[in-house]
């Protein structure tokens, strides 16, 4: 099971959001801190903001936001939001695919189940179950909330001893 780029930096943004409580932030400093393209991360900004995901603010002080608490934020239902498709073999494509034995073939119906446990496992939590650790995550994206890196190295160091 794949994810495509689209959906893994849409859980990226939110994750990132969630860690600011509320308060605004620019795509730029998302794109910065993951060091990923800000032309991407913008086109999924504009997606999450259709979905009701994110709130958006215009001007000086504007910015993205997150429009729901992470806690009202499942993991599974953003996943299938943000994928355009989940045809994992040729006979689970919408126009029924060529392949030649899909009239007698078990696999798609094992294929199907095997999606449905992948997602089931999404289903399971929220953007709050997995922004608990937000002094670690926090460092990691170089937040103000910690004081530095460190920091963070410190806490890993004390926890693997």
């Amino acid at each position: 099971m794949r994810l495509t780029l689209q959906t893994d930096y849409a859980l990226r943004v939110l994750i990132y959001l969630a860690l600011h409580k509320g308060r605004p932030c620019r795509m730029t400093d998302v794109a910065t801190a993951y060091d990923i393209s800000r032309n991407h991360l913008l086109k999924v900004g504009l997606k999450l903001g259709r979905l009701g995901y994110l709130d958006t603010t215009r001007g000086r002080a504007g910015g993205i936001a997150l429009a729901r608490r992470p806690e009202d934020i499942n993991l599974g239902e953003v996943v299938r939001q943000m994928e355009d498709d989940f045809a994992l073999t040729t006979c689970m494509r919408t126009d029924g695919g060529a392949c030649v034995i899909s009239p007698a073939c078990a696999l798609k119906r094992v294929v199907g189940k095997a999606l449905d446990a992948f997602l089931a496992v999404f289903d399971g939590f929220t953007l709050a179950d997995i922004t608990r650790n937000r002094s670690e995550l926090s460092a990691l994206l170089d937040l103000p909330e910690i004081s530095g890196k460190s920091t963070l190295r410190r806490a890993l160091q004390e926890r693997d001893q």
